[in-house]
């Protein structure tokens, strides 16, 4: 079928929003932490990726507006070329310090840490052993990286034997650390 005509004739998404039961791209008015106000009613924010809480904090805050004021809001630039201030180094170094490594590597988000880092460290030939409940991000960064992936059902030994063929493997096992 042709790419385009596929598109135009894809109408679930259209039919999900009509019905109201679309989850995806819901515009909040005011989002501050736990709570957010939602087509004008407050309610509970259960998506949230502030586990912390610290995106409201004055102190955060704060610090953002004077970033800002020095740095102003973009760096122009990826990190590879042009994109990195001394700031970031300074962060990446406190971070070093602070866990006992040698260096640090700060990216935006677990997406692009996860790609960042999988598709660097898992070489053409490597095999990356995946837990069928990883997350998309470690899937994602396992495929970017060339080498073999095997998927095992989640927390079942058994699985994971059978799934990387038995015997003795040469694997990398990623994971998203969950133990049920």
């Amino acid at each position: 079928m042709d790419l385009f005509k596929k598109c135009s004739e894809y109408t679930l998404a259209k039919e999900a929003i009509k019905a109201g039961i679309y989850p995806y791209f819901i515009p909040l008015s005011d989002n501050e932490g736990t709570e957010a106000v939602l087509r004008g009613k407050r309610v509970i924010m259960c998506g949230s990726n502030n586990y912390l809480g610290l995106t409201t904090h004055p102190k955060v805050r704060q610090a953002a507006k004077d970033a800002i004021d020095r740095y102003g809001t973009s760096c122009t630039g990826s990190r590879f070329l042009n994109g990195s201030l001394e700031l970031h180094e300074k962060l990446e170094g406190e971070l070093a310090e602070w866990v006992g490594k040698e260096a640090a590597l700060v990216f935006s988000t677990g997406m692009q840490a996860n790609l960042g880092t999988i598709s660097a460290l898992v070489l053409r030939g490597d095999m990356a052993v995946l837990d069928k409940d990883d997350h998309a991000s470690i899937v994602d960064g396992a495929r970017l990286s060339w080498g073999k992936i095997a998927r095992f059902q989640h927390n079942d030994p058994a699985s994971l034997e059978h799934g990387v063929g038995g015997g003795h493997v040469h694997a990398v096992v990623l994971g998203d650390g969950k133990c049920d």
